[in-house]
């Protein structure tokens, strides 16, 4: 039982109850159990394999002990893609600071990286894992979706709308924006001292 629990017949590893119970008290409550089966889910609601919560939306606190096996980037990706949507998601994750993912995405956009003291015991193993484990956090803030391409990227400025000045240009001249008004000067990035104020797309005057 314990040899299959940390081969590669399975990437099925349950979290410990006790430990999922520390979690808990230090980020949850948790809302949602995104990567769970019905015998080990760590919240009332939860995700089966069967559902596949790599296709469903991720909402509120959600806690995340994906499979370990190839598709953990695509986990890792749903994380952060779910937090710039203004869901928090803490991930048990094996330290594998060498992989794609890690340098990708936990890097530069996580929010907390808390490396296990110690390794872990998964399921009802008596051994402890053979590698340490690390607890990222994805939490809203760090990223948000420009207002023409929806990529995320991290603004340089609080009111930022726009990832980049050619997005800029290009929603001033679809006027393809929501609730900002684009003069040509502001697209090409120009603030003027003084100008007289400009009609919004919308119609509203606005100052420049």
């Amino acid at each position: 039982m314990n040899r299959i629990l940390f081969s590669s017949h399975t990437d099925e590893w349950a979290t410990p109850p006790d430990f999922f119970t520390k979690m808990a008290r230090r980020y949850g409550p948790f809302d949602l159990d995104v990567c769970a089966l019905p015998d080990n889910a760590k919240c009332p609601h939860y995700f089966t394999p069967e559902v596949d919560g790599l296709k469903k939306p991720w909402r509120g606190r959600c806690w995340c002990n994906p499979p370990y096996g190839k598709t953990i980037g695509r986990w890792v990706r749903k994380a952060w893609e779910s937090s710039v949507d203004g869901a928090t998601v803490v991930m048990l994750l094996p330290a594998r600071v060498d992989t794609r993912w890690w340098h990708d995405l936990v890097k530069p956009y996580a929010t907390k990286i808390h490396f296990i003291r110690g390794r872990l015991r998964f399921g009802n193993s008596e051994h402890p894992a053979p590698s340490p484990s690390v607890v990222v956090v994805f939490a809203p803030g760090r990223l948000s979706r420009c207002q023409w391409c929806e990529r995320p990227y991290k603004p340089a400025r609080t009111d930022a709308k726009f990832c980049s000045a050619g997005c800029k240009q290009a929603a001033y001249r679809a006027r393809r924006v929501t609730d900002i008004a684009v003069t040509s000067q502001q697209a090409a990035g120009i603030t003027p001292n003084t100008t007289p104020p400009r009609p919004c797309l919308y119609g509203l005057a606005v100052q420049s």
